[in-house]
């Protein structure tokens, strides 16, 4: 997503400074007699790939919006199925980037560089109803799909994480639920200390209390994902909206200086979300680490008492 989100600006960017330089080199002409054969050329093979690129990436980081939701749906409601998984997610990044590209192909055929225009857009002679079809397309399985299946599996997964009410037992205290009243220490003679028995003699309060605060912590950062990918959602439906609206070419007659507003108001919040795409990866992506080594170890030594203390206790 950092890549795709990356190449989408350079490209944005790149298209800013291609019509910089048109409108200054071509300023004094609105023909095309002062456009050669060769710029022309130039121009729309320009405007194919600038379009091509900014149009598949942003495609590509929707749908890994979609998979971060299937992940997390996955690890709510399936988490051993979660923690095996391992080469599953990126060849469906690897399915996902071959989809996006396929599926702006007609970016390639029908976008050139018009003259009149000064512009990249579609070519003079292209059927409006294949134009038409293409932004549908675009617009249908590059936002509307995707942001539909996220609500769908984000929806399920606030409903079942976000209950404040419901606090989860311990395993431990499932475990001796039977032998020893919940919430109370098993009492253990202060001879024959032993790791098993210091094991056993933890506070159930203690380990309830870590417990809740893990339950809370993983909700929270539950709960700040789910919001991020909303306002990437809404960041994103503005646009998407005039643009349908645009190509469907049925807006009603409104002011110029009004709908020169919404645009700006629509584009402001499309780059907004790259704002919610970095915060999003800075602080549950990259800050997400697996358990420390030292854990390991630890564990690892304690199993070690524990096939001590059975060996001396069978010798």
């Amino acid at each position: 997503m950092s890549i795709c989100d990356s190449l989408c600006l350079i490209s944005q960017f790149a298209q800013a400074i291609f019509h910089m330089i048109v409108n200054w080199k071509f300023s004094s002409s609105t023909d095309d007699y002062y456009y050669t054969s060769n710029d022309l050329y130039k121009l729309s093979f320009f405007c194919k790939i600038d379009m091509f690129i900014m149009h598949a990436t942003s495609a590509y980081s929707v749908w890994c919006w979609l998979m971060l939701s299937v992940l997390r749906y996955t690890a709510v409601f399936h988490p051993f199925k979660y923690r095996t998984i391992w080469r599953q997610p990126r060849n469906a990044l690897l399915i996902i980037a071959a989809s996006s590209c396929t599926l702006e192909i007609w970016i390639l055929v029908l976008v050139s560089y018009l003259p009149e225009e000064r512009s990249c857009i579609e070519s003079p002679g292209t059927n409006i109803v294949t134009a038409q079809a293409g932004h549908l397309m675009d617009i249908l399985f590059a936002y509307v799909i995707p942001s539909f299946i996220r609500i769908l599996l984000d929806g399920i997964v606030l409903s079942h994480c976000y209950r404040p009410n419901i606090i989860e037992v311990p395993v431990f205290e499932r475990r001796y639920g039977i032998s020893s009243a919940s919430g109370q220490a098993l009492l253990i003679s202060n001879e024959n200390k032993n790791p098993i028995s210091l094991i056993l003699s933890l506070p159930r309060r203690s380990i309830s209390y870590k417990r809740e605060q893990f339950c809370k912590k993983k909700n929270s950062m539950i709960m700040r994902s789910l919001i991020i990918s909303a306002l990437n959602l809404c960041c994103n439906l503005p646009s998407h909206v005039l643009r349908a609206v645009w190509t469907l070419e049925s807006a009603p007659q409104m002011n110029e200086t009004l709908m020169s507003f919404l645009e700006a108001i629509s584009q402001l919040l499309y780059f907004g979300q790259f704002t919610c795409n970095a915060f999003y990866l800075s602080t549950t992506i990259y800050e997400t680490s697996t358990a420390p080594t030292k854990t390991y170890s630890t564990t690892n030594h304690s199993k070690n008492n524990v096939s001590k203390y059975l060996e001396n206790e069978e010798v």
